[in-house]
């Protein structure tokens, strides 16, 4: 049943009150940002989802009956919005994932018409530590690595998996919102579970001294420390350039070759993504520090495993941070 508060402003939208309907959903755009970037895997494709779902919602406000969950409802419209818009979409994806690590020798030649997973802003959760009411938000349900995994499914077993095992909907509920029936449901989540592919690493906190020890190196250059840091087997990922790299050695030629170069400086600031630290890079060859990405480390243990450069200058504004120092 919906709530008291909800009921009244249901009632006076439903009369024509824009601001009782403002009001109404408001409260479920955060929720439901999370939701439409877990199946777009883009943060503008999960606003104009959202915002979307909103207009369709008030077109359809008295087709609610408010016998069931007015969240639930929006999270229902969304979904199936996204699953009419994903046909016409292109699949995005986040190296590395498939074919073979890049030669960090050899100049980089960048993939213009890939589209990238984004990173997730923290800002767009409710609360970093999520209730039972938000448990949808528990970090594993928005970490890198699973975000990275729902790009394997396809549209439909991505959808059920969410709905499933991230929302805990059952499988008649899903079927409803779906329009399928549950021996479809289940088999769907069947595959989707079958097609995940477990990560070779359990994903913990950084721990805080190497997370400092990582700032320190790479505002300073030293590849040396920075690459003590790393796991044997840590991969470097920077799109949207399309490169990738595996294991120290690589990794190591790779910061030489592209990052720490003559003339140019590194700043680091602290912020928050898919539930890690996360951090806005700047880039100077003089004394401004310009907007250059999101850097996201991902630690096991106290050691890094992962290293994903998100170069986007945009980006950083997306995470509160400003375009220069």
């Amino acid at each position: 049943m919906i709530l008291s508060n909800e009921n009244e402003n249901l009632a006076s939208a439903r009369a024509g009150d824009n601001n009782a309907f403002n009001a109404l959903v408001e409260v479920h755009r955060k929720p439901l940002l999370v939701h439409c970037y877990r199946l777009s895997g883009s943060l503008d494709d999960a606003e104009d989802l959202v915002q979307e779902t909103f207009l369709r919602a008030w077109g359809k406000l008295k087709s609610f009956d408010g016998n069931g969950s007015f969240r639930n409802w929006l999270y229902v419209i969304a979904t199936r919005l996204w699953l009419d818009e994903f046909r016409k979409r292109k699949k995005r994806i986040l190296l590395p994932i498939d074919g073979d690590p890049s030669n960090p020798d050899e100049p980089p030649h960048p993939n213009l018409s890939a589209f990238y997973l984004d990173p997730l802003p923290d800002s767009w959760l409710t609360s970093p530590d999520p209730t039972p009411e938000h448990s949808y938000e528990r970090r594993e349900t928005i970490s890198l690595a699973f975000m990275v995994a729902l790009q394997r499914l396809n549209a439909r077993q991505r959808v059920v998996l969410i709905l499933r095992e991230v929302f805990n909907w059952s499988a008649e509920e899903t079927a409803a919102a779906l329009n399928l029936t549950v021996d479809s449901i289940n088999n769907l989540l069947y595959r989707a579970r079958k097609n995940l592919e477990p990560s070779s690493y359990e994903e913990t906190p950084a721990p805080k001294q190497h997370l400092a020890q990582f700032v320190n190196a790479w505002e300073s250059g030293d590849v040396t420390s920075l690459i003590r840091l790393l796991h044997q087997k840590a991969t470097f990922a920077m799109p949207p350039m399309g490169l990738w790299f595996a294991g120290r050695e690589s990794i190591q030629r790779a910061l030489r070759n592209l990052v720490f170069m003559p003339n140019v400086k590194w700043k680091l600031i602290l912020t928050s993504s898919n539930g890690r630290p996360a951090f806005g890079i700047y880039r100077a060859e003089g004394e401004t520090y310009q907007a250059f990405g999101i850097l996201l480390p991902i630690f096991s243990g106290d050691e890094v495993v992962e290293v994903t450069a998100f170069l986007s200058p945009h980006l950083v504004t997306r995470f509160g941070l400003s375009m220069q120092l």
